[in-house]
């Protein structure tokens, strides 16, 4: 069983806003790098079926879907590995990779970061009992943020995704 699968949803507007954090080396023909971020999503969970699913707010281009919160935060970071794989393949160096990485951050839809904003204002106004059993971090410090540091020696890919699944709530 995994982290997420025994917790029990309950949301206000089926919503919750939630800040994750997220690390990569992502390896190439040219050159490597390692991506550390940090950033905003919205998780919407079905009522009936406990189904979820994962919208970026930060960055807005970014969705995952599962039948739990842990099958979507997995499909939500298997799909930004490909999307940092398709940076790493069109970019000619780090300084461009980080570049083009910053543009897709950057993307954001305001209805996403409304509803955030909304699930955000429920939480702090005590509408939201029955949270899950998730750690909580205050979003008024949380800072949206990417760095990308180029690595001198190469990447060996691992067997399983080289990511750290990281949820938290934003309180």
């Amino acid at each position: 069983m995994s982290t997420y699968d025994s917790i029990e949803w309950d949301p206000p507007g089926d919503a919750w806003a939630l800040l994750f954090w997220h690390q990569q080396e992502v390896p190439g023909e040219r050159f490597n790098v390692r991506v550390s971020m940090h950033g905003r999503l919205l998780a919407t969970i079905d009522p009936e079926t406990g189904a979820c699913s994962i919208d970026g707010v930060y960055p807005g281009a970014l969705y995952g879907g599962g039948a739990s919160l842990d099958e979507a935060d997995t499909d939500l970071r298997a799909s930004l590995g490909m999307i940092l794989d398709d940076i790493m393949e069109s970019s000619a160096d780090a300084e461009e990779f980080q570049q083009r990485l910053d543009g897709f951050l950057r993307a954001t839809d305001d209805t996403t970061v409304s509803e955030w904003n909304g699930a955000l204002a429920r939480l702090r106004s005590g509408e939201s009992e029955g949270a899950p059993a998730l750690e909580s971090r205050d979003a008024s410090a949380w800072d949206d943020h990417v760095s990308v540091i180029p690595a001198s020696q190469p990447i060996i890919a691992l067997p399983a995704p080289p990511q750290n699944h990281n949820l938290a709530f934003a309180a």
